[in-house]
């Protein structure tokens, strides 16, 4: 039953909170965000996801500063690459939803290779949207350490937006700043923004996690 939900009536929306699950809400609409709002259509895609931030909220998960500090933190990703599960990749649509979840789901490096390894024995070599999305993943486990609730590429800067109980020391947050002033700023409101150049996909992970572990 569960796997035939995903070829009734609204399942394309589930495999897109599926996808927008692993980013986090993000630039739903922009080229970073690759969900599957075609195949609901946009309008009904708004109203559904509408719909669903007010039901948190009414729950008390979130509150209009984003996830409250009680909450687990899930950091949001909006970097300008295509991280996807192509439909020449999958072209089943159980399947594809069945491998967004698992991918979701990783808890570690390891893991996540170990189900890259799966993925390519089944399915053949990940295209390159599919490694940018065990990128985003993987990376969102980094960000969690240090609770940094978003991270976002803004034109040649990376803005890393820190919640108030960062493990991550003011001093070393400073320190980070001052040894890079030149392309380094700390806003009021607890965002790290960082200049850096255009970069390739593969280049932007390694930079994002070279910049945590000098936080860390």
């Amino acid at each position: 039953r569960a796997l035939m939900d995903y070829n009734e009536l609204g399942g394309g929306f589930k495999l897109a909170l599926s996808d927008l699950q692993i980013r986090g809400g993000g630039n739903i609409l922009g080229e970073s965000q690759s969900g599957t709002i075609a195949a609901v259509g946009y309008d009904l895609y708004l109203d559904l996801l509408q719909r669903t931030v007010e039901d948190l909220k009414r729950q008390g998960d979130f509150t209009d500063d984003g996830p409250s500090e009680s909450s687990d933190i899930d950091p949001e990703i909006n970097l300008k690459i295509s991280a996807f599960i192509p439909e020449t990749y999958i072209p089943d649509l159980d399947q594809r939803y069945i491998a967004y979840r698992r991918i979701a789901s990783v808890t570690s490096d390891d893991e996540a290779r170990d189900l890259q390894d799966e993925f390519t024995d089944r399915y053949g070599h990940l295209p390159p949207a599919t490694l940018n999305l065990f990128g985003v993943v993987t990376l969102k486990l980094e960000l969690k350490k240090l609770r940094i609730c978003k991270l976002e590429e803004a034109p040649d800067a990376l803005v890393f937006s820190f919640t108030n109980n960062t493990p991550a020391s003011p001093e070393r947050i400073l320190l980070y700043v001052e040894h890079h002033k030149k392309k380094a700023r700390l806003t009021p409101d607890s965002r790290l923004v960082i200049r850096i150049p255009t970069a390739s996909s593969e280049s932007i992970f390694e930079t994002v996690r070279k910049i945590l572990h000098s936080l860390g």
